[in-house]
């Protein structure tokens, strides 16, 4: 496994961009709420309440929001390199397969945990085919056709 490491972080990474993503630009984002209600709270301002011509406590809930995008930017940053990585230590095919099993199943993660999502049993057994093919593609070894064995074997001698 230590030779796939970097394909599986990277699949990690672009769910834990993609969980970012929708914390910082959904409407109903649980970061926007919790910003909203914490500032609420400190503040003693009514929901309506504008200050300025703003309501203040909807600004300061961009700042989390904000924070969540950069997060999401530099996760994508480290995803792409650590895939590039991952794709020389394991291969293009293994690697890409890799990332996008690892990726799977981290979004699976996420979106029981942070979203309560449920997974169906129709989702179950296409994660079961997900990880038998990833099993299978990441177990061949490819061989040369003897004739190329043979030629190279001569260019030695």
């Amino acid at each position: 496994m230590g030779v796939f490491r970097l394909a599986v972080i990277s699949g990690m990474l672009g769910a834990t961009s993609s969980c970012l993503a929708k914390y910082a630009l959904a409407g109903d984002s649980p970061i926007a709420t919790w910003s909203f209600g914490l500032c609420k709270e400190v503040t003693g301002l009514d929901d309506n309440e504008i200050v300025g011509g703003f309501n203040a406590c909807e600004i300061v809930s961009f700042i989390p929001r904000g924070l969540c995008l950069l997060l999401m930017i530099i996760s994508n940053i480290t995803m792409a390199g650590m895939f590039l990585e991952g794709m020389n230590e394991s291969g293009s095919v293994v690697g890409t397969a890799l990332a996008s099993a690892a990726n799977f199943i981290t979004s699976a993660f996420f979106g029981v945990v942070l979203f309560g999502e449920n997974i169906s049993s129709q989702w179950l057994v296409g994660f079961v085919m997900v990880l038998v093919g990833v099993g299978l593609l990441s177990d061949v070894k490819f061989r040369q056709p003897q004739k190329q064995v043979k030629q190279n074997e001569k260019k030695d001698t």
